[in-house]
């Protein structure tokens, strides 16, 4: 079955955009020739799950030809080729895209903390993956919203960059 792990970067107090939306402090801290996982997650991904808002900062394209859902109310949410707006139960689509995508492959969460939120309070989140940029923003988006509960992690990698970026793999203790 595909694991879901879901990610985002990180400055050090825990904001993945700052306070007035821009995300310059996170462009300044990668440095040329670093890949911070990205080609990995590439390889071992079938489909994406993302936020709205992340989708509207990427652009309608979505991420290549890879499947991607986008959760949504926005019923007039422009799509682009290979991409599905999404709105309803997080449990469901779960199920729907693990039987849509090969195999082998896993589910990427990749932005809005929100749903990353949404997705770890049902249960639904197998591996949870920050990379801790090198700066403190004082103010912004939350990585996380309020949680009704706690969730136990186990580390599953700790990768350094020379740029100081910290890339944190954990996967989710179940009970």
């Amino acid at each position: 079955m595909a694991t879901v792990f879901a990610g985002m970067a990180a400055s050090l107090d825990g904001f993945i955009q700052s306070r007035s939306g821009d995300l310059a402090w996170l462009n300044d801290a990668m440095a040329p020739g670093e890949d911070y996982g990205f080609a990995e997650t590439e390889a071992r991904t079938g489909a994406y799950v993302v936020g709205a808002n992340t989708y509207r900062e990427m652009g309608t394209a979505g991420v290549g030809g890879v499947p991607t859902w986008v959760v949504t109310h926005d019923a007039d949410l422009p799509t682009g080729r290979n991409t599905h707006a999404y709105a309803g139960d997080l449990t469901r689509l779960i199920d729907t895209v693990r039987s849509r995508i090969d195999p082998g492959r896993d589910i990427c969460v990749f932005g809005g903390g929100r749903l990353v939120t949404q997705l770890l309070q049902l249960g639904l989140v197998d591996e949870l993956g920050v990379s801790v940029v090198p700066v403190v923003l004082g103010d912004g988006v939350p990585f996380f919203g309020t949680m009704t509960a706690s969730t136990r992690l186990r580390l599953i990698e700790c990768r350094p960059f020379p740029s100081g970026i910290v890339l944190l793999n954990y996967r989710v203790v179940r009970p």
